[in-house]
């Protein structure tokens, strides 16, 4: 009960001022992520609420809630659901509980290399994934480059026997879960920020995610063990619930398409620039970190795709994924 009306209390305070304001012609769309404001995706959504503000004429104003201020992803997602959020920033793992296409994207080693991902989710594929989700209350806007995720652990792995009986924090993706399992870790699902308090107190032994998010949580301080085995390419979307959606006119939706996919490629460019700095700073506050023989880790997944290659859905996107050039 106490769940329930917390939801409800926030979801008044938030719709509380929505729609045009006084005095003024703005449409104000909320959006919501747990990133810090410093972190590239979050520039990269700052850019876009420019870009939509100025190519309206400030009839549409983007307010955006960092840090987590409206909940985790799980919580924020609901109440993007419920309306109560228009926007959000969430990764590819968690909805797939909402289309089976999203659960492509997170299957290991399918992409190539960051090239081959970049240039699939900017394809047609892309915009199909994105769209697999109208039915469901909201509509995917863009990708956004989450780099390659990685096993970091407090103490360390050089191989999947080093993984096994660890205690590792995934999202909630029935796909990372099994890809953990096969890998010999203990696969444990908690919301992001959960992540740090969990490693402190030995709830886990180990998350799995990209270099930029590892930094920017301070996850090192306790997990200072860091593996590049590059198990999965799995974007963040910034998705927008269709009744927003709907609420704005034909040109509106291209204007913020547009400034969506624009933002992708701003965030791309900050994005590896980011990373490249990150390596030296992190070995300077502690952190050791491995290279490994992913042929090892590829053979150890092939059950997942043997399970999931026998939906014809998911096996024409992997192959479609696979020939793409």
């Amino acid at each position: 009960m106490k769940k329930i009306i917390s939801f409800l209390v926030l979801a008044l305070t938030i719709l509380t001022g929505c729609g045009k304001s006084e005095g003024g012609s703005s449409k104000k769309l909320k959006l919501a992520h747990a990133l810090t404001e410093s972190h590239p995706v979050h520039l990269a959504m700052v850019e876009f609420g420019k870009e939509v503000s100025e190519k309206t004429n400030g009839d549409i104003e983007v307010l955006i809630f960092p840090n987590g201020q409206l909940g985790g992803e799980r919580e924020i997602t609901e109440l993007m659901q419920a309306g109560a959020i228009d926007i959000i920033k969430t990764n590819a793992g968690p909805l797939e509980s909402f289309a089976q296409e999203y659960s492509i994207l997170s299957l290991p080693y399918l992409f190539r290399d960051m090239d081959h991902h970049l240039r699939v989710v900017k394809s047609e594929i892309g915009e199909e994934i994105l769209a697999a989700t109208i039915d469901r209350g909201f509509i995917g806007l863009t990708f956004y480059n989450s780099g390659t995720r990685n096993f970091y652990t407090k103490r360390p792995v050089k191989n999947t026997e080093d993984l096994k009986g660890l205690k590792i924090r995934v999202q909630t993706s029935k796909t990372m879960v099994r890809m953990t399992n096969l890998l010999g870790g203990s696969p444990s699902p908690l919301s992001f920020g959960e992540i740090y308090t969990a490693l402190q107190q030995g709830v886990v032994d180990g998350a799995e995610n990209n270099l930029v998010s590892y930094a920017e949580s301070k996850h090192y301080e306790t997990a200072p063990y860091f593996v590049f085995d590059e198990h999965s390419i799995s974007p963040d979307v910034l998705v927008m619930n269709t009744k927003a959606w709907d609420k704005l006119n034909d040109e509106e939706r291209a204007i913020v398409k547009q400034a969506a996919l624009n933002s992708f490629d701003y965030q791309n460019k900050i994005w590896f620039e980011t990373e490249d700095k990150l390596v030296d700073s992190l070995k300077e506050n502690g952190v050791q970190f491995f290279e490994v023989d992913k042929t090892e880790f590829i053979e150890k997944v092939q059950p997942l795709y043997n399970e999931v290659m026998t939906n014809e859905l998911v096996k024409s996107y992997v192959e479609k994924i696979r020939n793409f050039e």
